[in-house]
């Protein structure tokens, strides 16, 4: 079975908790790839590809960079899973623009009758109707909590 994490960056795995972490400890704020990450959103979403095999797929605004420098951040920055790809762009700016991405995402990579999980986490609410109950959806200034970690593993684990 195939199970996607497809992540957002702003608000889900760079905070305002983890640059005052930073701040904090005088340590800098960004590096080549730019902003570093929440450790403990990182943390969290270790959590979530161990706890289910899932592979991760951008959805974040950074995906402009290009797929090639998506993978080079996630190398980089020793981030966990496999980072399967980035979302395509939708074809113009309408209503739920992330959401028909992540389905046209999905209609490329999932073969009909195929069997498949995904979450959505994120802090925006840009998604389709069919794929609110998919969605955990962080508060921007903490990012991936314990408890957004476990909600997502129990929807990816779930049974079909």
């Amino acid at each position: 079975m195939k199970r996607y994490i497809f992540l957002d960056f702003d608000g889900v795995m760079n905070t305002k908790r983890g640059y005052r972490a930073l701040a904090a400890e005088g340590r800098p704020w960004k590096d080549e790839c730019g902003p570093f990450f929440d450790e403990e959103a990182v943390r969290n979403l270790r959590t979530i590809v161990e706890g289910t095999d899932a592979e991760v797929v951008i959805t974040s605004t950074w995906k402009f960079l290009g797929e090639e420098t998506m993978q080079e951040l996630w190398a980089r920055r020793r981030m966990p899973g496999i980072l399967a790809g980035v979302t395509p762009e939708a074809p113009c700016a309408s209503f739920a623009k992330r959401g028909q991405e992540i389905a046209a995402y999905l209609a490329q990579h999932v073969e009909e009758g195929e069997a498949c999980r995904y979450v959505i986490i994120d802090d925006g609410r840009d998604f389709l109707p069919e794929q609110i109950p998919f969605c955990v959806f962080t508060d921007p200034d903490v990012g991936i909590t314990d408890e957004d970690a476990q909600k997502a593993v129990i929807e990816l684990k779930r049974v079909l």
